[in-house]
């Protein structure tokens, strides 16, 4: 063990710890409150591409040496690629709004900055944590910015996920385009459809979702770094603030501005509200999806039968031969814990106070929670559920020509009142209103699945 010493005093860690006092008093105060840092791949590297694009705009404009920022940002590269991972032991829902984090940033890279300098301890160019990897920066600018830029990095996987999963329902429509099926409002029947209109309705729903995800993801392209502690940008060098969003840019690889009014970016949190609601609704609109194939694949013996899902494992340890609708009920699951993250992002976001949020760790691992379960989830729900289902039609058309949803092809020519008689009567002798209707000489059966077919607009 070695000796590290702060404001406070002075700490025992590892003889070859990267970090210092900071991260080990916040490893120490925020035990057990949740995953560490190096839990969050993405955030690794976002912090990392924040930090290093620090370094060159102070570099351009003269506030570090060519070799201080280029040590720093060969010890951000490091970490952008995986390494030095297990000196991130801070918590990431920490309770300091954020500065365990950035001293745990801030310290390892220093130290690894001076191990790639190979300087001695008392040499001038030695880097420190505060005055050199934190230059230009606060906590408050810092760490939102990373968890923005975060989610950026996360998004392309997550919505490869959901591609797959709307191309997965547009190639069931394809499939199922002229199976005709009972459309049900209020779980009654209603009008005919065909199941491809069906799955065609689900992938524009998922669809449009990810639109409206996609939007709010490119709004956290907007970050808050230059504004330091509260949006003066006071304790910056002399042009940081014009250098460091081309800098960000270039750390990340794609297009990243500061915000406009930088005491707007540092105190609201709408963008991580907005972006974890839509998360939400395209958790909500998956299980929709989800609860739907639950009930129309109900077993054909006591329900509607008229889907059959891949049996992707035993559904009961006693009875025998069950088969229960697993991938469903899981997406239906991974709403629910996304929904429960958002109401963690809400409150967070609301309880901002003056100048920052202090609640932004908790906001940032809410999101990433959301964005890992649904970045699991679409594609495991595509590939195990909805390609390799299959729809019974003959059991949907005769649930179909059995239901009172037969009843409205007939109303334009007999008119409601006529239809009403045919229906009672259909009910009292329990017989299908279809039979009534041959039986009167109305149509017969070939007739009458052709005059559902075209009742259906497809």
């Amino acid at each position: 063990m070695r000796q590290v010493s702060d404001s406070l005093g002075t700490l025992d860690v590892p003889e070859t710890a990267l970090y210092g006092a900071n991260t080990a008093r916040g490893a120490e105060n925020f035990r057990g409150l949740g995953p560490a840092l190096a839990a969050y791949p993405y955030f690794m590297r976002a912090m990392a591409g924040v930090k290093r694009a620090a370094a060159r705009a102070n570099q351009r404009v003269g506030a570090l040496s060519e070799r201080q920022a280029d040590a720093i940002a060969a010890a951000c590269d490091e970490l952008w690629d995986g390494a030095h991972w297990d000196q991130f032991i801070v918590p990431l829902a920490e309770g300091s709004g954020g500065t365990s984090t950035n001293m745990n940033f801030n310290e390892v890279i220093a130290a690894r900055a001076n191990q790639i300098m190979a300087l001695a301890p008392d040499a001038p160019e030695r880097v420190t944590a505060n005055d050199h990897v934190n230059l230009g920066q606060s906590t408050n600018d810092a760490v939102p910015s990373a968890i923005k830029l975060a989610c950026v990095l996360a998004w392309p996987v997550l919505a490869e996920g959901a591609h797959r999963l709307i191309n997965v329902l547009e190639a069931k429509g394809r499939e199922t385009s002229d199976i005709l099926r009972t459309g049900r409002t209020c779980m009654q029947a209603a009008q005919p459809m065909t199941y491809g209109q069906l799955f065609g309705g689900y992938a524009s729903l998922v669809s449009r979702a990810l639109h409206e995800a996609e939007r709010a993801m490119q709004g956290l392209c907007v970050v808050p770094m230059g504004g330091t502690a509260i949006g003066t940008g006071l304790g910056a060098p002399e042009g940081y603030g014009a250098e460091i969003s081309g800098a960000l840019s270039e750390s990340f690889g794609f297009t990243i501005s500061c915000a406009g009014n930088a005491f707007d970016g540092m105190q609201a949190a709408d963008g991580f509200a907005r972006m974890s609601a839509e998360l939400r609704n395209l958790a909500a609109a998956c299980a929709k999806i989800a609860a739907d194939l639950v009930i129309l694949s109900s077993d054909g013996a006591s329900g509607i039968g008229e889907i059959l899902l891949p049996a992707v494992q035993p559904g009961s340890s006693i009875m025998a031969g069950k088969v229960n609708p697993v991938m469903p009920m899981a997406m239906q699951q991974i709403s629910m814990m996304v929904q429960g993250q958002d109401l963690t992002v809400s409150l967070a976001a609301q309880a901002g106070q003056m100048e920052i949020n202090h609640f932004e760790p908790a906001m940032a691992q809410a999101l990433f929670t959301q964005m890992e379960l649904l970045t699991a989830g679409l594609p495991l729900f595509a590939g195990k559920c909805i390609a390799g289902l299959k729809v019974d039609e003959d059991r949907s058309y005769e649930n179909l020509a059995k239901s009172f949803a037969v009843s409205t092809v007939f109303l334009r020519e007999l008119g409601y009142g006529k239809v009403a008689g045919l229906a009672k009567r259909a009910q009292t002798e329990a017989r299908p209103l279809s039979e009534i209707a041959a039986e009167e000489g109305l149509l017969d059966a070939a007739q009458l699945r052709a005059v559902l077919q075209d009742a259906t607009g497809a």
